[in-house]
């Protein structure tokens, strides 16, 4: 049978590798970051004016905050911070006013943030969005329960142009590089400090989403792993107390799924690679919707207005991509006993960590979720009612709640 003036049996051969093109790529601005509530920039040519803001029902005291931020690993990234505003008590009046009347040091905002014991927040994104998908729901929910949070947009996403400028492609450990100089500089105490007043050692729990998930991986296997010769990542530079991956593309990258999509259904096969191939998630709302919103507006709550606009932001997030040919000769499950248990070597050094699928997730299907669950060393993982994008939608409490319960258990 002929299909387009191909034999069918060579359409079928040639999906699955385009399927696996598209499945890691990272997004590169046309512009720097226009769609954020807020723009405050270390340099004001650097950004430009944002449109409207996304409709909010947030208290004003817990809205997003977006700057753009030297990283100690070069990279000029877009960072958004969600920080409770901190709360004087009586004694920390006192000695404030003890202090000005007598000349004495006060206590600073790093050692008055290192008071909360609740964790720093630290969320990473996935392909076709950028730090903005947590800033409308995950991030204000979470600073109203007195976490604090912080985000930033990978190399080529939103507002963090590439280093090489013009380049279309991004290596893995420059991801890597950006995301460990991060977390570094959440901590006032370090030379690459970012300022945030977060305290000179706080706890950090690390969460990801989709392809930040595997990126995180990779961070972990060089923080955590025997092969960190030069020790440029050390696990005592980052006080992590926990880990999360939440629908997160699995150790041996998209390969495997992509096969099983074959055999199930060329269907669904064949939106993931309109979807992401042919970037039709940017201007077919019905394929958008099945990648990352799941069913109907009355399903979800994404109306088409909200499809709308996340189409615009991923039209920003998609022009450069990961280096595939790079990626491929590193994924993490290079390290997994494969034909033991398919843990990483390394999940004995690791703090605690929970795994998330979702119950609709288009991308990334059940048995993807479970080899993420293995290689981090869980017997299974919590698979939450929710599409592939967990923080959107009417759903979106589904996965905070996971994230809640698990640091309940911290």
């Amino acid at each position: 049978m002929m299909i387009g003036g191909a034999p069918s049996f060579l359409l079928l051969f040639l999906l699955p590798i385009t399927v696996v093109l598209s499945a890691f790529e990272v997004p590169y601005p046309q512009t720097s970051a226009q769609i954020r509530s807020s723009i405050v920039a270390s340099d004001a040519s650097f950004a430009s004016p944002p449109p409207p803001p996304p409709p909010q029902n947030k208290n004003d005291e817990n809205q997003p905050i977006t700057r753009q931020i030297l990283l100690g690993s070069g990279t000029m990234a877009e960072v958004i911070t969600c920080i409770p505003p901190k709360k004087t008590t009586s004694p920390d009046m006192l000695e404030n006013i003890f202090s000005s009347l007598f000349g004495t040091d006060s206590t600073s905002s790093s050692s008055s943030s290192s008071k909360n014991n609740k964790p720093t927040l630290a969320f990473l994104h996935g392909s076709f969005h950028a730090s903005w998908c947590w800033a409308e729901n995950y991030m204000p929910y979470f600073a109203s329960l007195g976490y604090p949070c912080v985000a930033f947009s990978l190399q080529g996403t939103g507002g963090t142009p590439v280093m090489e400028m013009g380049a279309k492609k991004v290596k893995i450990a420059s991801h890597v590089a950006d995301l460990n100089a991060f977390l570094k500089g959440l901590s006032d105490d370090d030379t690459a400090s970012l300022g945030l007043g977060l305290g000179d050692d706080p706890k950090i729990l690390l969460i990801g989403h989709s392809f930040g998930g595997l990126t995180i991986m990779k961070w972990l296997e060089q923080t955590y792993g025997d092969n960190n010769d030069d020790n440029s990542n050390s696990p005592k530079d980052i006080n992590l107390a926990g880990v999360g991956l939440m629908c997160s593309v699995p150790p041996s990258g998209n390969g495997a799924m992509t096969m099983r999509f074959i055999r199930r259904s060329l269907v669904d096969a064949w939106k993931i690679t309109a979807g992401f191939v042919m970037k039709k998630a940017i201007t077919d709302k019905a394929i958008c919707r099945d990648l990352f919103f799941g069913g109907t507006e009355d399903d979800n709550g994404i109306s088409d207005e909200d499809v709308e606009r996340y189409q615009s932001y991923f039209q920003r997030d998609t022009v450069a991509t990961i280096d595939l040919g790079d990626l491929a000769k590193k994924l993490p499950s290079a390290l997994a006993d494969v034909e033991e248990t398919g843990r990483a070597p390394f999940v004995d050094r690791l703090p605690p960590v929970f795994v998330v699928g979702a119950t609709e997730d288009f991308i990334v299907d059940r048995e993807g979720v479970d080899e993420t669950a293995r290689y981090m060393g869980l017997e299974e993982p919590l698979i939450v009612d929710s599409p592939h994008d967990v923080m959107l939608g009417r759903r979106w409490n589904n996965g905070a709640d996971a994230i809640l319960e698990f640091i309940g258990a911290l």
